[in-house]
């Protein structure tokens, strides 16, 4: 992606799980990206002008490390900054948005208001007060009976902390949802705290593992919707705007079936489907800033032509990332060569424009084929090149987390205890 100098824009400060996508879009926005992630892959190195790599995605965001993130790239910019956009990973954290609504402008929603969409008492409570449908939710474990009902933790995201309630432990922050029929649907807005402008709608579905049935695994639009399903989620997501006070880019998840649609959730941020709904001609992060700092809607939606989807490949065993890997230009999150990845962690993102929904998935899906039979093939060839053994299997010790990074960045700043990447 070409380089943006100082002078294009202002500065970004960005942090998420990952923060490859909210890179990229700061820089089509004309904003220059100051990153602070768990992986620092290759392609966001490439699109942010410093990057920082944080430790232990297995206990999230934490306030030490991520203020000494951002202090070091904040000192590396080489422009004013403007504010603090945020991605995934900080839903059932929000008092780390009030602490760094302290120090720099929170574009975006702030504690409260995450705190408020992300608590299931005052959510749906808030649903059923303004006739919004939804599934069944209580936080108090149902008796068995008829229904079949879904484990969910408080503040979760990607799906991965869903489960069936017969096969889960009820442990803290959980609550109860009654598991209903349909397809799962995300409508992508933009809101001024007042009034919203849904932006279009995607398709999503899991990827299940072990353990994690409902595992997020992509997502394609334009989704396939009935005009009264469309019409029952733009005026779900307009009250509940309202009544919440969103601001900015966010989203809405649904369970569609017919002309029904129940709303599951809100996350009030930029989500995984960005990616496919952004573009340079209507650039996202723009659209996000005037709604959430200038009360500022778009007149009408951006209408991005064709269909768009987008994968995310897992790793089906332990590997390494080949040396020789050469990673297609339709890939993402690209991890360097001889980083190690665990089994069922993810390799990459994939991506596929088309002239339809339909064959824009079926793309994305053989792409994920072809990533993963490419990099496993090329596995066995380094490890029979590095052991000159006909077949075999790795033995490295790994960790918890997602995926264990090795190597350095091309030039470092100093943050104290990580480094700061910066070109």
């Amino acid at each position: 992606m070409p380089r943006s100098s100082s002078a294009d824009g202002l500065a970004l400060l960005v942090a998420a799980v990952s923060g490859r996508a909210l890179a990229q879009a700061a820089r089509r926005a004309g904003f220059v990206p100051l990153v602070a992630d768990f992986f620092a892959d290759m392609d966001t190195q490439e699109a942010a002008y410093a990057c920082c790599k944080l430790d232990d995605i297995a206990r999230g965001f934490r306030w030490a490390s991520l203020a000494r993130a951002l202090d070091a790239l904040a000192a590396a910019s080489p422009a004013p900054i403007l504010g603090f956009v945020y991605g995934s990973g900080f839903e059932d954290r929000p008092e780390l948005l009030s602490r760094i609504a302290e120090r720099w402008t929170l574009i975006g929603n702030d504690a409260a208001t995450v705190r408020r969409l992300k608590d299931p008492k005052s959510f749906f409570s808030t649903l059923d007060r303004l006739g919004i449908a939804h599934p069944a939710t209580t936080c108090v474990r149902p008796a068995r009976g008829v229904k079949d009902w879904l484990v969910k933790r408080e503040g979760g995201a990607g799906g991965s902390h869903i489960g069936i309630d017969r096969s889960a432990r009820k442990r803290g922050n959980r609550y109860y949802q009654e598991r209903v029929e349909g397809s799962p649907v995300s409508a992508l807005f933009l809101a001024d705290g007042t009034c919203a402008r849904v932006l279009g709608f995607s398709e999503q579905w899991p990827a299940p593992s072990k353990g994690r049935p409902f595992r997020y695994g992509g997502a394609v639009r334009p989704a396939r919707l009935t005009p009264s399903a469309k019409e029952a989620m733009r005026s779900a997501v307009e009250r509940a705007v309202s009544a919440f006070g969103i601001r900015g880019l966010a989203s809405a998840d649904f369970m569609v079936k017919g002309k029904t649609a129940l709303l599951l959730e809100i996350n009030p941020r930029p989500g995984a489907t960005i990616d496919i709904f952004d573009s340079a001609d209507a650039p996202l992060l723009k659209l996000h800033l005037e709604a959430a700092q200038r009360d500022k809607l778009p007149r009408q939606a951006p209408r991005p032509a064709g269909a768009a989807a987008s994968a995310i490949v897992f790793a089906r065993r332990r590997l390494a990332v080949p040396l020789t890997m050469a990673w297609p230009v339709w890939t993402a999150d690209r991890a360097k060569p001889g980083e190690i990845i665990d089994k069922e962690r993810p390799i990459c993102t994939v991506w596929a424009r088309a002239g339809t929904t339909a064959r824009a998935k079926s793309l994305v899906e053989a792409r994920t084929k072809t990533v993963l039979a490419c990099i496993e093939s090329k596995c066995r060839g380094d490890y029979r090149e590095q052991n000159g053994q006909k077949d075999g299997s790795e033995r490295r010790r790994g960790g918890p987390a997602e995926r264990q990074h090795r190597g350095r960045a091309d030039r470092q700043v100093n943050d104290g205890r990580g480094a700061v990447a910066s070109r």
